[in-house]
Parts: structure tokens; sequence; C-alpha cells
């Protein structure tokens, strides 16, 4: 569109330049989805009532008995109305954001009152998502996996924000819960999801890197249901 327009301001992108723009789409997409849903199996391993609870929902919205013994790809529209199944990836990105923190560059002076500090425009500042994700005034008892604080709670944007925000929010975050939603309705459906009290992940998941967050040597039993 922007080669055909001969009033345009913009420059549009050499072949170079959509090159690196796909291959960082590729790359962004994936490890952060890998990582959400590593640490959606393990509290769905580590909290077996809401698993059960998870995959019931999952066969009422397929229409599926439990006696069903051949894998069902869930229709868009079923993956849709899951919603609980969206509450338990919502609060897998809170526990476990896969970015922990934004950099940002200052558009203008940031005066701070209280301290009697202003921070210059053109200031690059980093903000701790993971800080804001588990802080307790804002999410009561946040170590604990708790889908159902989504039920009935608001929270504002500026306090969920495992995908960013505002205009450079993530441009995948809608192709990421589709993927999520669909991995998790046809693994349930096959396997049940079991970590053992002797594992080192059992009472709190060991997650490392920088920027990136991601489980450490996470081990699940996969138990096949047919």
């Amino acid at each position: 569109m922007l080669r055909k327009d001969p009033e345009s301001p913009y420059e549009p992108l050499t072949d170079e330049e959509l090159v690196h723009n796909i291959n960082l789409i590729f790359l962004a997409g994936h490890d952060t989805t890998a990582s959400t849903l590593s640490c959606a199996l393990y509290n769905l391993a580590r909290n077996r009532d809401i698993q059960d609870k998870l995959r019931n929902d999952i066969y009422q919205k397929m229409g599926l008995s439990d006696s069903h013994k051949k894998l069902v790809v869930p229709t868009s529209e079923q993956v849709k109305n899951m919603e609980y199944l969206h509450l338990v990836i919502k609060e897998t990105m809170r526990m476990f954001p896969p970015i922990l923190h934004l950099g940002r560059q200052l558009s203008e002076d940031y005066p701070i009152p209280e301290d009697n500090i202003v921070i210059p425009k053109g200031t690059t500042i980093a903000l701790s998502i993971y800080s804001i994700l588990h802080d307790p005034k804002i999410y009561p008892n946040p170590e604990k996996f708790d889908p159902e604080r989504f039920l009935n709670a608001k929270y504002d944007v500026d306090t969920y924000m495992p995908f960013g925000g505002g205009s450079r929010m993530c441009v995948g975050i809608k192709f990421t819960l589709m993927e999520q939603k669909v991995f998790f309705a046809l693994l349930l459906q096959k396997f049940d999801l079991r970590i053992a009290k002797d594992n080192p992940d059992y009472e709190q998941l060991r997650v490392s890197g920088f920027g990136l967050s991601r489980p450490t040597d996470l081990k699940i039993s996969f138990e096949a249901r047919f």
C-alpha cells in the first residue's frame, strides 16, 4: 500500500526489514508461549482439583462424555466458550509472566513529587511486571494458584500486563491465547497430569531467566486416559 501511495510520508519496509520482522515475530512467540504452557502444565499437575474441573468444563463445552476414547479437535466457537480455561491461562500468566519487565523511554519529564525527583525526558526505564503481578495489595495471597480470583474481580489494565500495555501491547495476544487453549483442550482429553511429591518442583516451580522466564528442568508425568 505504501509503495502505491506517492503522497505517503512513510518509507516502505525493505525486503530485508520484512524478513527481520517476521523472524522476530516467530522468535518472540515461541519462547513466551512455550514458557507459559510449561508453567500451566505444572499448575494443573500440582492442583489436581483444578485440573479435573478444567477437564470437565472442556468436555461439557465440547459435548464429550467421560467414556469417549477418541481425540476430538475443538471448534473455534467451542474454544471461545471455554471460560474456565481462559481463567487458568490468565492466572498462570499472572504467577509466571513470560516477560519479567518492560523497557520504555520517557517522552517527557516525569516528576516524582514525594521524593522531589524529576526523571528527564529520554530516560530509559524498566517496569517490573513480576512485582506488579505479585503485589499482595492487588492480588491477595499471590503465590496461590487461584484461577477464580479473576471470575468476578476487575483489575485495571495497569495491574495486569503480562502482554505489556498501551499502543505497544503484544500483537500476538489473540493468537497465543487461541494456541494455548487448543493445546489444553486436546491434551486434557488424552492425558492426566501428575507430579510426584519427591519432585524438586513439587512445592515451588523453579524458574530461571532474565527478561524472558522459563521453568528449570520441569518433570511431569503424563498418564494416558485412552
